[in-house]
């Protein structure tokens, strides 16, 4: 039976989180609003790359422009409103229009190949088709051409962002469809801006998953707003804050960590350095706009401090005081150089994916020297339940090792068309609750801290033995030559499945030398875990023809872990 409780002297093993603040009960526009009356002059949105400075009031005001030109193309409650772009004005303006009018926000990743995208469109349906001339190098005009092929055009509105001129016929430029708002009435404006209820569908993300086909996740207002809210009450946001938003507005933690929870939650000032990242862009907006905020991932990090580096960039005036590592962990030396290049020592971890809004664990901004166990990601955001579970949904005790469960305002509606994947993914408890299967493996303490071991899916399970790739990768990184570590399970006619780890060296120690081995590597770990959980295979990132010279990961910053294991799979065949 679902959480069948083996508990002893009363004790639960569901462990709730606190029911303060109280969550807000609004929709977007309404936020927004209320945003623009306590903050009406303060500056809402910096586009940097754009030369964009909006106030809360012309915030206000361009999104109901934009609302009422999304009207104007014919878009009603529930329509979609898909939107290929960068991080631009246009970007927010949109989201908060869409919501406005009570339609959905289907957030199209540029990384999508070109096919994707137009799989996208015919599983979405949308009502209007907002794509960029370009992100960064890729152009999109090839993809317009094959929508006007496929005549799209015909029941959906296509707008071009980055032009003012039409540079295909049945395409509209954004200027002309933002004039578009004059052809609406008041009265047929009132009678859809604001109407939206919190617990409509506000968001279409699809799942960054690295295996399988992508879902489309059906976030609501409620979902991401309480989200947003919940997130920057732990980092202690105010109005006073400027937040840095180097990550992608098309994935969670850029839109709400960073956008709603900066602009309509807490009415702060957000900055989006580039249309994509960029190192130099990023730190040139800290300074510039004297930032106390910054999210990212570690890749992002990384590059920031290896490009302030190089070009012996001057970060004496940084006042950055807090912000979010999402993604993966950063390693020991990376948080102590943050510390001590960017005066950085408030970092907070976040954890969830998309189906659960953003964040459903997070760490409090401690000092750098309180992150040092990086698989910590602290105790659950207020309003937020978790459970421990085993393969036959028993709960477990504090301590165990089990799948992670996650209920409360944050769980996503449903997937959007595929009710049968929305069934396998929530299950509902004897009370009623539902609960995301998360796919993670998590141990929780008694205390309620979450200490991440891996995915279900990347568990390694080798002669009957279960090996979670993070507690080999954490003994790894202890290694002083190695940076940072990933492993995965290879196939093995013997025991199943082997361990192999890829490795990064430590540039800051230096090379090893031809000697340092990978059975010098094997000697030096035999002391500090199980033989059976050490590698079998160790490959050096870069010091191999077809190996890559970085780990590939996705925009959340987590390692394509398939990736690897395709590249050591033909490694391994071309030794044989």
């Amino acid at each position: 039976m679902l959480f069948t409780q083996h508990n002893t002297g009363g004790l639960t093993f569901v462990f709730d989180g606190p029911t303060l603040p109280l969550l807000l009960n609004l929709n977007t526009s309404q936020l927004l609003a209320n945003k623009r009356e306590d903050y009406k002059g303060n500056t809402a949105l910096i586009s940097k790359w754009q030369g964009s400075h909006l106030s809360y009031e012309a915030l206000y005001s361009s999104t109901q422009d934009a609302a009422a030109s999304l009207l104007n193309a014919g878009v009603r409650p529930g329509d979609r409103v898909l939107v290929l772009a960068g991080n631009t004005t246009e970007y927010v303006q949109l989201f908060f229009a869409t919501g406005g009018v009570g339609a959905i926000f289907a957030i199209v990743n540029p990384t999508f190949s070109k096919a994707e995208i137009l799989e996208a469109v015919e599983f979405l349906y949308p009502k209007v088709i907002v794509v960029a001339e370009r992100i960064g190098y890729r152009k999109y005009h090839d993809l317009l051409e094959e929508l006007i092929e496929r005549k799209v055009h015909e029941r959906s509105v296509i707008i071009q962002l980055g032009t003012t001129q039409p540079t295909l016929r049945d395409v509209l430029p954004w200027n002309k469809f933002f004039q578009s708002k004059m052809n609406i009435s008041a009265e047929l404006f009132d009678s859809y801006w604001g109407k939206a209820e919190p617990d409509d569908a506000l968001c279409l993300q699809f799942t960054s998953g690295t295996t399988g086909p992508r879902k489309g996740a059906l976030l609501t207002h409620n979902n991401l707003i309480n989200n947003a809210y919940l997130v920057g009450h732990r980092l202690g946001f105010s109005s006073q804050d400027v937040l840095c938003c180097s990550p992608p507005l098309f994935h969670c933690f850029g839109l709400v960590c960073g956008v709603l929870a900066g602009i309509v939650v807490h009415g702060m000032t957000v900055v989006l350095p580039s249309e994509i990242f960029n190192a130099g862009e990023s730190l040139q907006a800290i300074s510039q706009n004297s930032c106390t905020v910054i999210h990212a991932v570690p890749t992002m990090f990384q590059a920031m401090l290896d490009y302030a580096q190089a070009k012996a960039y001057n970060t004496s005036n940084f006042l950055l005081r807090t912000g979010i590592i999402a993604g993966s962990s950063l390693s020991e030396t990376l948080l102590q150089r943050l510390n001590a290049e960017f005066h950085l020592n408030g970092l907070a971890y976040a954890f969830g994916m998309t189906e659960l809004s953003a964040v459903s664990f997070m760490t409090t901004p401690v000092s750098v020297s309180l992150l040092e166990d990086r698989s910590c990601v602290g105790t659950t955001l207020p309003h937020t339940s978790a459970v421990i579970v085993d393969e036959d949904m028993n709960a477990l005790p504090p301590g165990s090792r089990g799948e992670l469960l996650v209920s409360g305002y944050l769980v996503f509606k449903e997937y959007y068309r595929n009710p049968e994947k929305s069934k396998d993914a929530v299950v509902v408890d004897p009370q009623g609750r539902r609960w995301l299967r998360t796919g993670d493996i998590v141990q929780l303490s008694a205390s309620g801290t979450a200490m991440v071991v891996g995915r279900l899916k990347d568990m390694i399970k080798r002669g009957g033995e279960n090996i979670a790739p993070s507690d080999v990768e954490s003994v790894l990184e202890l290694h002083p030559q190695i940076a940072a570590a990933a492993v995965v399970g290879l196939p093995d006619e013997h025991w199943g499945e082997t361990v192999c780890a890829f490795l990064q060296r430590n540039q800051n120690i230096g090379s090893l030398t031809p000697k340092e081995s990978g059975n010098q590597v094997k000697v030096w770990l035999r002391k500090r875990m199980a033989p059976h959980k050490i590698p079998e295979h160790i490959i050096w990132l870069g010091e191999e023809e077809g190996v890559p010279s970085r780990f590939p990961v996705n925009v959340s910053g987590k390692v394509l872990k398939t990736e690897l294991s395709a590249v050591a799979a033909r490694l391994i065949t071309r030794h044989r």
